[in-house]
């Protein structure tokens, strides 16, 4: 096998194991039902308790983290990614 074809193989692994890891942080957007479901109960009750307001500013910081935990599950892709750009590169160099 010369250095060409390893280069090629190399780069197709990890352009399988990209797509696998989009495969993966896809599962991250369905974090959202829980946690949907839970601060929907919690204003809920806040409000059944007049405490709404007071929820609110709370479960505005809940949605800013799930944002936040979402972004970085789909960061993680980057590795990847980063990877196939200096395969790339370096097949272009050889």
């Amino acid at each position: 096998m010369n250095k060409i074809e390893i280069k090629t193989e190399e780069l197709e692994r990890v352009q399988n194991a990209e797509a696998e890891a989009v495969g993966i942080t896809k599962e991250a957007k369905y974090l959202c039902y829980p946690i949907g479901e839970i601060t929907t109960k919690l204003s809920s009750l806040a409000d059944r308790h007049g405490l709404l307001d007071e929820m609110n500013e709370l479960l505005d910081e809940v949605t800013e983290a799930e944002h936040n935990l979402e972004s970085a599950f789909y960061e993680c892709e980057a590795v990847f990614e980063e990877a196939i750009s200096e395969l790339e590169l370096e097949e272009d160099y050889d």
